[in-house]
């Protein structure tokens, strides 16, 4: 009687086993299809949204194709030198972007990493965790200012969010700081494109922190810029920053890039600090 009864159960689990196996297939294929289309739908959209934020015509080479099509004024057009904007300089439809998301304030772009992005404001940090710059729900989420920085990134410090991503959209290859060596150095510079101005700033600190660290913490008045200047540059993975390339004394306005590392316990956190260096007068 016991045999027949462990025959049954081995009966039973040589068939269970199979089935197990295809129902766990099952769901794992689905939450990768499910994470497919969600990577996909947010791409897209952000790719259409690229057309509004596209590299401006370079006036060189627009020169050069003026003197070709019209070279009764080539004596004068050789004698005008064409001197590069310090600055990546980006054709940017504000008005455009702004009618598609009212939250819409401007545009970060980042070119030694490939980013740029339409940032929006909220006064939650929680609506575009995982909302779309046009309004779509998907983990993507957007590039958000936190709830309580001014719009015109005019605070003392101004807190900037994003997903760190799988596939290296959002804030995903903010990490690549850290872990390419020479990346920052070969173009150190962030460019918050507003209404009126574009805004430069230079990369300082980087580093891994966790959420709720005193980085997130605000601070008052000159000394209090001081010191969290000073806890920055301690924390800092940057060690090849030249010091000289910010003049601290003159307490630039800074802009603190905030995003998850990705690790399971989602406590971790990934900063990059910059400091505005140049400030320049902006037609989009």
């Amino acid at each position: 009687m016991e045999k027949n009864k462990n025959k049954r159960k081995g009966s039973f689990l040589f068939y269970m086993i199979p089935v197990v196996l295809i129902v766990a297939i099952g769901v794992f294929g689905f939450l990768f299809l499910r994470d497919f289309m969600a990577y996909r739908e947010a791409d897209s959209e952000y790719a259409v949204l690229q057309e509004y934020m596209t590299e401006a015509q370079d006036q060189a080479s627009a020169q050069e194709s003026s003197m070709s099509d019209e070279t009764e004024e080539t004596s004068v057009l050789e004698s005008t030198e064409y001197v590069k904007p310090p600055y990546q300089y980006l054709s940017i439809d504000y008005d455009k972007l702004k009618s598609i998301n009212d939250d819409f304030v401007g545009v970060i772009d980042i070119p030694a990493l490939s980013i740029k992005y339409p940032v929006v404001y909220s006064v939650d940090n929680a609506n575009y965790l995982h909302r779309t710059f046009e309004n779509r729900n998907n983990f993507a989420g957007s590039i958000f200012l936190d709830a309580n920085a001014a719009r015109d990134f005019n605070d003392a410090n101004t807190f900037i969010f994003g997903h760190n991503m799988k596939n290296g959209s959002m804030f995903g290859k903010l990490k690549h700081f850290a872990t390419k060596s020479g990346l920052v150095d070969s173009d150190p510079y962030i460019y918050i494109y507003l209404k009126d101005e574009v805004r430069k700033y230079r990369i300082f600190s980087f580093y891994q922190t966790v959420d709720g660290s005193e980085v997130y913490n605000d601070f008052d008045g000159d000394q209090g810029y001081e010191q969290y200047v000073k806890m920055i540059l301690r924390n800092s993975s940057y060690k090849t920053f030249d010091q000289s390339a910010v003049d601290f004394t003159q307490h630039p306005k800074l802009i603190t890039l905030s995003t998850c590392t990705g690790r399971t316990d989602g406590n971790q956190r990934f900063v990059v600090h910059a400091a505005l260096v140049e400030s320049i007068a902006y037609t989009s």
